[in-house]
């Protein structure tokens, strides 16, 4: 009886036992799941931050570029070539292998060729050729730079005070560049602006066509 009495202890306590093992792993993987929302939820956020900050700045920059077409721009027809302007001379960039890829590996190659005067105005000449007219007015500089403080200022979109963020990286970095370096001498600033950048986010042409926009310039 004694016996019996000492098994049935036994067998309790093992069920003790495994129900609360049972209930700690059913807790480590609700934990698990629980972080895993949340990390999920993070990274949903901020992508749609990002798509969102990416629509405002390319509606921006396709505003101001429409009315630098209507205001400057004495062509008509070609509206094609005109809007695709900077994507155009990309091709003929890529066409005579100045530009190798469409990185910010291949951009920072080809800024360098820049500095280091292996790009000719024979490229520009060809291109205007091509076009049939002279798009110099189309490459304007500050047209795509004040997207960026559009975005921080009247939108209010970004936070200025939030120095992580990869455009305010960018702007402080091309402010560098725009007060103390150029193209020919010293572009180090412009090359820091470009590593800002994130890759996925360079494969967009609305961020690089402010750097087109400096090597038009250059080579006039």
């Amino acid at each position: 009886m004694l016996r019996l009495i000492f098994l049935r202890k036994i067998i309790a306590g093992n069920r003790r036992t495994v129900f609360i093992r049972d209930v700690a792993n059913n807790m480590k993987k609700l934990l698990y799941l629980i972080s895993l929302i949340l990390i999920c939820s993070c990274g949903s956020n901020k992508s749609t931050s990002n798509s969102v900050t990416d629509e405002k700045f390319e509606l921006c920059s396709e505003i101001r570029y429409n009315r630098l077409i209507t205001n400057y721009d004495p062509i008509e027809g070609k509206e094609i070539y005109k809007k695709n302007i900077h994507s155009l001379f990309e091709n003929i960039l890529l066409q005579e292998g100045l530009l190798t890829e469409i990185s910010k590996a291949g951009y920072k190659d080809l800024l360098q060729k820049v500095g280091q005067n292996k790009i000719k105005v024979e490229i520009l000449e060809k291109f205007k050729e091509d076009l049939e007219f002279d798009p110099y007015m189309l490459f304007a500089t500050n047209s795509f730079l004040s997207c960026y403080g559009y975005l921080f200022e009247q939108l209010n979109i970004l936070d200025e005070t939030d120095h992580s963020i990869w455009q305010y990286k960018f702007a402080l970095a091309f402010n560098k560049f725009d007060a103390y370096g150029n193209l020919k001498s010293d572009n180090v600033f412009l090359l820091d602006a470009l590593n800002e950048i994130p890759e996925d986010e360079f494969k967009k042409i609305m961020y690089r066509k402010l750097f087109l926009d400096l090597i038009i310039m250059e080579l006039n």
